[in-house]
């Protein structure tokens, strides 16, 4: 961010709150926390509340051994275990006037609490957020990185990869004005993922708006697996489905491809498609797809990422995600969510001042 823009005076510096929701983070949660206390940021204006989701590896040591050396930060417990109650643990704890969200995947640049202080009060949004650097450390793990940040792999989820700031849909981790949880109300606790891309639904209904600055960028870690990244897809396609079911919106197209894909697959695989021109359009669209796999791989692998890991990994993401969608879709009727109050406040002066 361009400093001209936007001064920052030590005296004036907001209050901030950065929440860090865990569960068995122990192998990233130390440079999490390194990160966040190289902050450049008047020290007596930041606290950071660690919320622990019952760990059983060595998170919360680690977390205890931070807080011995450095007494901003704060260690509470999510009984829960979810997403969401971590995250409202947190909110309900700030006592500052700007609450963040960091993922304990992330490691932050040392201007980033600056940095989304200053977006908040130039843009007057209600949210801000940055971009997210994948960056991973063996050969899949790369792989996965630059399919989950290419439009292959997330459609036009423009908070994964513009290049230039504008508003958006929604952002990850997340950066607010606390006031704006007194208006539209905290994370949703029945979402079992998701619960950002709610969070941000109900922002723009009450009027709302998110900006995206691709020049503050976030470190992350993505799964090392594809194992865990398909858990991960599917769940996220799931958590879409019950935004869905909650709100009766939200959806955008690149949410529907990859369970119209899955479904496309599965019936011509279990039926034999026995009709010749069924035959000729099922081989066609699984011949097509393959094809754009395969070219995706060759524009996103380099030397130290061979393209068939993308490959895999961008299957593997896509079939999650149908997967997931259709689970979402089945369970609709059996899992009952009750819509939010949605508190319209359109007097964004206010909500800035």
């Amino acid at each position: 961010m361009d400093g001209d823009e936007w001064v920052l005076s030590e005296d004036d510096a907001p209050a901030v709150t950065l929440i860090v929701p865990v569960l068995n983070e122990a192998s990233d949660m130390a440079a999490c926390l390194d990160a966040i206390r190289a902050q450049r940021y008047p020290k007596e204006r930041l606290e950071v509340v660690v919320v622990d989701g019952q760990s059983t590896d060595a998170t919360v040591d680690i977390v205890r051994r931070a807080m011995a050396e450095d007494s901003r930060i704060r260690l509470l417990d999510n009984p829960e275990r979810g997403m969401a109650h971590g995250l409202n643990v947190g909110i309900h704890a700030a006592g500052s006037e700007f609450v963040g969200a960091v993922s304990g995947h992330c490691a932050l640049p040392d201007s980033y609490v600056r940095d989304m202080v200053g977006a908040l009060e130039r843009t007057g949004a209600w949210a801000v957020g940055g971009r997210i650097v994948r960056r991973g450390r063996s050969p899949l793990q790369r792989a996965i990185a630059a399919a989950t940040s290419s439009p292959i792999g997330v459609g036009d989820s423009a908070h994964n990869y513009a290049a230039s700031a504008c508003w958006v849909e929604t952002v990850f981790p997340g950066f607010w004005r606390r006031a704006v949880f007194d208006h539209v109300g905290l994370f949703d606790p029945t979402m079992i993922a998701n619960e950002d891309n709610e969070l941000s639904l109900r922002i723009r209904k009450a009027g709302g708006r998110i900006w995206y600055d691709p020049s503050i960028e976030i470190e992350y870690v993505p799964r090392d697996g594809l194992g865990p990244l398909f858990a991960q897809y599917r769940l996220y396609a799931k958590g879409k489905m019950c935004v869905l079911r909650k709100h009766g919106g939200g959806l955008r197209w690149r949410h529907g491809v990859p369970g119209a894909f899955v479904a496309v697959v599965v019936a011509g695989a279990v039926t034999g498609v026995r009709a010749p021109r069924l035959r000729v359009a099922w081989v066609s669209v699984t011949g097509a797809y393959a094809a754009l796999v395969v070219i995706a791989g060759l524009r996103l692998s380099d030397r130290d990422v061979p393209w068939w890991q993308v490959a895999r990994a961008l299957v593997t993401l896509h079939v999650a995600y149908g997967i997931g969608t259709w689970q979402g879709l089945l369970q609709w009727p059996f899992v009952p969510v009750a819509a939010p109050a949605i508190r319209p406040f359109t007097d964004q002066r206010r909500m800035s001042s």
